[in-house]
């Protein structure tokens, strides 16, 4: 069944060495994570790998015997950021003899992408403080750690930015933090080729995981944008949907997503002030699943957190309350 649906799916040809398996995801938005295969001495670099699963370990094998391609001719697994969609198989992998890399920060976060528990903590904390309902508080606290995350240890190689060392091929890392703290996005120089993982999408723009106050991770996130639009590239090949042919629109589009929702916070608040919680309402009107909503959550925040650093609102402690208000 895996092999019927698996070379059914559309594999775009970027050619210059480069192979793309589109693998299948435990759910339906998006149902693929993109693993690129890039020629080198002797073998390839995989990038990302999707799930963890011996299933989809199996549908990844199914993928490369098409390719005509071994487990044993992979050089290095590199992984673009530590979400499980894109890391999870990597502990599977790791077991064939290919060494993972990462960036270099990702040690810190290691526990946190093993318990789930460490993980949300922080963000239920932060919702709470900002007058999130206890129906979404008790969501975050019920979230266990899913099989489909698998378990990692600290990388065999941890990863800075530039020239990526032992490998003959002129690949170049990125850091390009804001939709994950150790996003990674790479370029290829030789086809002009940047892989970027889910810091550049070809139809939705990322959610920024906001989950406290000291980090301003939307302006992080706009500072990578802009890194990547500097580079002389030519397409980007994102962690999800196909190819982005013209890299530079695509950039000024998500930077324009962004401003408009600044502005739109703005014109709400010269209107009324408001809690964190009652402007996730105003922005999502909508009844959104459990998912969506912690979404929700974090991406609004990360816009009123990047106002406030830009002096355009600040926070006021109301009837027991933090409310938001414009300056």
């Amino acid at each position: 069944m895996y092999g019927y649906i698996l070379f059914e799916l559309k594999s775009f040809n970027l050619k210059n060495g480069i192979h793309h398996i589109p693998l299948e995801l435990p759910w339906s938005s998006p149902g693929f994570v993109n693993v690129y295969l890039i020629e080198d001495k002797d073998g390839f670099i995989m990038v990302d790998c999707g799930v963890n699963g011996d299933s989809y370990y199996s549908l990844l094998l199914e993928y490369l015997q098409k390719l005509e391609i071994h487990i044993s001719n992979i050089n290095l697994l590199i992984g673009t950021h530590m979400h499980s969609d894109h890391i999870g198989l990597s502990t599977k992998i790791r077991e064939s003899g290919v060494p993972f890399a990462l960036f270099k920060n990702s040690v810190d976060f290691i526990d946190d992408y093993n318990d789930w528990s460490l993980r949300f903590k922080n963000l239920k904390d932060y919702a709470e403080k900002h007058n999130a309902p206890n129906s979404f508080l008790n969501d975050i606290a019920s979230i266990e750690t899913p099989s489909y995350a698998g378990k990692i240890s600290k990388p065999d190689i941890l990863l800075d930015e530039g020239k990526i060392k032992d490998v003959k091929r002129n690949l170049t890392t990125i850091f390009t933090p804001g939709h994950d703290r150790t996003e990674i996005s790479l370029f290829d120089e030789s086809t002009k080729i940047i892989f970027s993982g889910d810091h550049i999408l070809p139809k939705i723009t990322p959610f920024i995981p906001t989950d406290n106050e000291n980090e301003d991770m939307l302006a992080n996130y706009t500072q990578s944008l802009d890194k990547i639009y500097e580079i002389d590239h030519e397409i980007i090949a994102p962690g999800h949907g196909d190819i982005i042919s013209k890299p530079h629109s695509r950039i000024e589009q998500m930077k324009l997503h962004h401003k408009r929702r600044t502005e739109k916070i703005l014109n709400f608040l010269k209107e009324s002030d408001f809690t964190g919680w009652e402007m996730v309402e105003n922005l999502f009107p909508r009844k959104l699943d459990a998912l969506n909503l912690r979404l929700a959550f974090q991406e609004t925040m990360a816009h009123l957190i990047y106002l406030e650093n830009k002096g355009r609102i600040k926070q006021e402690n109301k009837n027991n309350s933090i409310y938001w208000k414009i300056i």
